[in-house]
Order: structure tokens, then sequence, then C-alpha cells
């Protein structure tokens, strides 16, 4: 059976797009959850607290509400440590872990501290990133490069402000969004007058990296969103060197694992830094699993999923995020990693 480990949710966003505003509220409301909430200050935290736990790089208190909030100025995977070993001790039981991400431009690093092979995994999993963008100043943050990361990583957008932006800025922005991201869920919210329930459902179950219960069919829907598809591959064009590029790669026949893992090797020295996020399923010759892939920049990770069903057409589907990549470039090099004999495990 397999070891049912805590889910992790980060929360990252624009300036002013009310990250702190949804802090306070997840700290401070009454809502029955047991939450851990993992920020680098106590700065939106109330006065009504007692300390748990204080060392010489987290503190860890308790809240009026019964959420844990620890504050982190060292390594991440040691604050977590902490936290499982203050619930081991009877300190607190928690159920979910939030780590907001104030001060911290690129996500990347965070993700990937859940996708190395760290003792972390046999106790968390990153369920997803949530990004907030403020409506009425998106487009002046948007091109920064922290921010196009932000949205690059997210597996829910939420888009705040909508009420203050002029008429047709929600909509042109959401177009935006989807076009840099097409395979994030992208939902309106407004901070102060949703309940705290729906807010929190929002940044529940992204289950952006634990996917291999979706089917490849599911995966297509990035392809109903925007038309990045052509024939067999996508076919879009970055404006210029510093665009957020997406793309879909998808193929019928079964991939040779050999070559497949050599594309990766090439595509992760070409682009380096730049291959912000990669993900899918895959159907891979001799493999009688479906393979997950997740990577985030030069962090990779396949593993064996569920195993097709019957009446599941075998497929693969990979999505690229990242900075200038070249769509014709990467659909070109995977269409080279199919089975020559087109044989497999059926």
């Amino acid at each position: 059976m397999a070891r049912i480990t805590t889910p992790v949710t980060v929360i990252t966003g624009f300036l002013g797009s009310g990250k702190t505003t949804l802090l306070n509220r997840i700290l401070s409301e009454m809502h029955g959850e047991r939450l851990a909430v993992i920020e680098n200050e106590f700065g939106a935290v109330g006065v009504d607290a007692e300390f748990l736990v204080s060392s010489g790089n987290e503190t860890i208190i308790q809240l009026a509400n019964g959420c844990l909030c620890c504050s982190v100025r060292g390594d991440l995977a040691r604050s977590l440590q902490t936290l499982s070993e203050s619930a081991v001790s009877g300190g607190f039981v928690f159920d979910r872990v939030l780590i907001e991400t104030t001060g911290i431009a690129d996500p990347g690093p965070i993700i990937q501290t859940f996708l190395a092979e760290t003792a972390i995994l046999t106790q968390f999993h990153l369920d997803g990133v949530v990004t907030l963008v403020d409506c009425v100043h998106a487009f002046a943050q948007i091109d920064q490069a922290e921010n196009k990361a932000q949205v690059a990583y997210a597996d829910r957008l939420l888009l705040t402000k909508c009420d203050l932006a002029a008429s047709g800025q929600s909509e042109a922005v959401s177009e935006r969004l989807a076009a840099m991201n097409p395979r994030a869920e992208l939902l309106p919210v407004d901070l102060h007058q949703t309940p705290i329930a729906d807010l929190l459902r929002l940044l529940f179950d992204a289950r952006g990296y634990t996917f291999d219960y979706v089917p490849a069919q599911e995966l297509k829907q990035v392809q109903a969103r925007r038309s990045f598809l052509a024939g067999r591959g996508t076919k879009t064009a970055p404006k210029h060197t510093e665009d957020v590029v997406s793309c879909v790669f998808e193929s019928s026949e079964p991939l040779d694992l050999e070559r497949l893992n050599r594309f990766f090797d090439a595509a992760q020295l070409r682009y380096g830094a730049r291959l912000w996020r990669y993900k899918g399923i895959v159907w891979a010759q001799h493999q009688r699993p479906r393979l997950v892939v997740q990577g985030v920049q030069s962090l990779l990770q396949i593993t064996g999923g569920s195993m097709w069903r019957a009446y599941e057409p075998k497929r693969t589907v990979l999505v690229f995020i990242g900075l200038a990549l070249e769509p014709d470039w990467i659909e070109n090099e995977l269409r080279r990693c199919e089975a020559a004999d087109a044989v497999a495990n059926k």
C-alpha cells in the first residue's frame, strides 16, 4: 500500500495581487481546516498566537483558529522536517501545508525540492502551484521575468481585482495568461467577498504533480483552450526571444524510452533554465504501465504510473512551457523518439 503523504500547495503571485489579503484570511478566520502555513516572516500574523517551537532558523506558532504558522529563514526541507517532528511530538496535527512565497521571485527551486529524491518525499508531496494575478495592473507586470515564471509554473491562476478593472480588461488578461500557460486552470476570485471555505477550495486539490490518474485524453483539453496544434504538433512562434512559449506534443505511437531520455538531455542542454515546466504521460515501448513525466528546468522525474485501461487509447501527451522554446524543434525531436517498429506491449 502506498504511503499517505501530506499535500503541499505553493502560493505565489504578482506584486499587489492580494497574497497578503489571502494569507490574513487563512490565518485569522475560523474555517475548520488543519493547515500549516510556511512563510518568510510573520508580518501577516496577529498577536493571538502561542509559540510552539523556536530555533535559529524556524519559529512555529499556533494561531487562534487552529492553524500553524512557520516562519522559514533557512532551508525549506529542514522547515518541513521541523513541522513533521512537531506533529510527531504532539505539538500540532495538520492535514495540509501552504507555502507562501513573498520575497521569492522564482518558485522553481521550491518545486524542485519536491521532485528531488529527498527524505521529505516520504512525508510530503507537492499538490500544486497557485498564482495570483492582479487584473488591474497585469499588463504592466506580466513581462517581468519573475512574473512570467510564476505564470508558467502555475497549476491554477487566480485573477484578482476584476471588479476594479476597466471594461474588457479581465477578458484580455485571461487571454494573455491562457496563451502563456494553456494547461493552468484560470479562475476569477474576489479575495474580500468570497467565503473562506470557497477560497480554500481554490487552493486545494490542484493535483498538478500527482496526475497519473488522469487519462491522456484529458490533457488534450489544452488544445481546446489554445490553438497551438497544427497537424500532429504545435506551430506557435514566439514574437520575440523572451516570449513565454507553450507547446504540446502528442503521439499515438509508442516511444522508445532510451531515445526519449536522450531528448530530455538535449532539451535541458539547449534551453537550460529557460525550460521552466514540462509534464505529461508517455506510452513507452515495452513498458506496461503509462509513464509519468515531471520536469522543472534541469530536474527530470520519470516514474511508472497506473496501468492503461483496456478501453483507453494508449498515447503520449507532453506539455512544455518556457522562454523562447522552439516548438518545431521539440516536435521533430520527439517524433524521432517514436519506436521504429511501432510494436509495444498492448
